[in-house]
């Protein structure tokens, strides 16, 4: 048997086949589920790629969606609500592993009481032209970004949005997540002049400042526990990820959980509490941006659908 299937295509699914077969996995590519196997399963570009991977979650097998636009929301949802207990469910999100986060949450780790932020501000600007499937995406994924980064939950979220009703899109999205002793601001946009790309944690006495879009990669310190007015800074200038070195951190970190289900655990929990995040930001979007409960009840979930200029709620079968 094959050490991991590939179904499908798509630049990120043939990053992993890359990869994986340089560093000596054996792959099988097919364009639909075998019932006999139960390798880990990446699933790529696929014609009814939502019905391949609920069979996929149904065999009980890991499963790496490497084209998260091409499911919804709510189809996110139920593929989380169905699977198993310590079964790997992973959505291909790069940004994750980028260096500048994954050395702040090393920082936190290694020391929480210094580290453990108060606050963080994330924007993503892209000039990339808004679509419903891109707009729900980047609102997602900068989400679970954030959650990763906080190490805690939203308790309420509050929300604005622009919509572009030419394209039935989200041109731009602002979100302020609550939690218990801090809180999170996310800004996404598509449709801009530019790329933009930063994050910011500030925690007691200390700040870090993180720019994807840097060729050099900077992450930038700032400290100002003397109490002075004047604040020390200090860069950290390392190389920019080689090219496939994102996809080669998150396949790694895919075949782990395979082995390691408490990891399986923690992705799972950190996409469902994400799903959740964006269930209050629609509730929060039809109430004027009033703030919201998060609730993350597995349930029926609701799906944006704009109507004129009002933006209203209807329930989504998936």
């Amino acid at each position: 048997m094959p050490d991991v299937t590939i179904i499908g295509g798509g630049e990120a699914a043939r990053s992993a086949d890359r990869l994986l077969t340089e560093a000596g996995f054996s792959i099988h590519h097919a364009f639909q589920v075998d019932p006999h196997e139960r390798n880990p399963a990446i699933l790529g570009e696929s014609g009814g790629a939502f019905a391949l991977a609920r069979q996929l979650i149904d065999a009980g097998r890991p499963l790496l969606i490497a084209a998260p636009q091409s499911v919804t929301a709510g189809q996110l949802s139920a593929l989380l609500g169905s699977r198993r207990a310590r079964q790997p469910l992973f959505v291909w999100s790069e940004r994750r592993y980028h260096a500048g986060y994954r050395l702040v949450r090393g920082l936190a780790e290694a020391d929480a009481s210094t580290w453990w932020p108060r606050l963080i501000r994330h924007t993503y600007l892209s000039m990339e032209a808004p679509s419903a499937a891109l707009s729900r995406w980047c609102a997602l994924e900068s989400t679970a970004l954030v959650l990763q980064l906080s190490r805690a939950a939203a308790l309420t979220v509050s929300a604005v949005a622009s919509e572009n009703e030419s394209r039935n899109a989200t041109d731009f999205l602002a979100l302020h997540l609550q939690m218990e002793n801090s809180a999170a601001y996310i800004q996404t946009g598509l449709g801009e002049p530019f790329d933009r790309r930063e994050t910011v944690i500030a925690a007691t006495g200390r700040k870090a400042w993180i720019d994807e879009v840097s060729e050099s990669v900077p992450v930038r310190f700032l400290s100002d526990e003397d109490g002075s007015a004047s604040t020390t800074a200090r860069q950290v200038f390392c190389p920019a990820p080689a090219t496939g070195e994102l996809a080669r951190q998150q396949c790694l970190a895919f075949l782990e959980a395979s082995h390691r289900p408490a990891l399986a655990e923690e992705e799972a929990d950190l996409w469902s509490r994400s799903l959740a995040v964006l269930r209050a930001a629609e509730a929060s979007l039809s109430e004027d941006g009033s703030p919201v409960e998060v609730s993350e009840a597995n349930g029926q979930a609701f799906r944006l659908i704009l109507g004129g200029q009002t933006p209203r709620l209807r329930r989504s079968a998936g």
